[in-house]
């Protein structure tokens, strides 16, 4: 385990680095757990082209044939985290595809909510678009489940501590959230506690 740990590691390390596709490819290919299938695909979800195209497809349909909706949403996970200047376009076509369902909290959780928690250079985009999309997606989820939405809008909870222009981004989504018609009582709660 230790060594499989050290060499997934390793991958990451070098997914970074120029051309790693080939690298990663190998290791998805001839992965003999699912351990290493998902750092191979890891690795590649940040690097747009035909290696990532093709193991991730490979992998989801590897998931999807066998029923594993865990998986499934570990696939979902993997391209919602990656670092690509493209990550929010990512986001919203996964939002599109044909296994992500807006009702099923663990599907949302693994896109949106990953995205705005552990994806930091796509959610505080100088330009605030990661702010609005969450913003936005907080409204929409409101409306079927306030709880996820509450969640979903701690996102914006330590807010105060960024620079000043993202602090008036993520204020201003806040803000927009608090005075939105018919919001939850779960959503109003966090979101006047973030203003507070």
């Amino acid at each position: 385990m230790g060594k499989r740990r050290l060499r997934n590691v390793a991958l990451r390390y070098l997914s970074k680095l120029d051309a790693p596709e080939e690298r990663c490819v190998q290791q998805y290919k001839s992965a003999t757990c699912m351990t290493d299938a998902l750092a191979a695909a890891s690795a590649l979800a940040g690097v747009p082209g035909a290696a990532r195209d093709e193991v991730l497809s490979s992998f989801y349909e590897r998931a999807a044939a066998n029923k594993e909706q865990l998986v499934i949403n570990k696939w979902f996970s993997i391209q919602a985290v990656a670092e690509s200047p493209d990550a929010l376009s990512t986001v919203r076509s996964l939002m599109e595809h044909e296994a992500y369902d807006a009702t099923n909290p663990n599907r949302v959780r693994s896109v949106i909510s990953t995205f705005a928690g552990a994806n930091p250079a796509a959610f505080h985009a100088a330009d605030g678009s990661g702010y609005e999309f969450i913003g936005s997606q907080v409204l929409e989820l409101d409306k079927r489940n306030p709880q996820v939405a509450a969640r979903l809008a701690g996102a914006f909870g330590q807010w105060r501590r960024y620079t000043p222009e993202r602090q008036a981004l993520m204020e201003a989504q806040l803000r927009r959230i608090k005075q939105a018609e018919g919001i939850s009582k779960d959503t109003f709660e966090i979101v006047s506690r973030s203003l507070a």
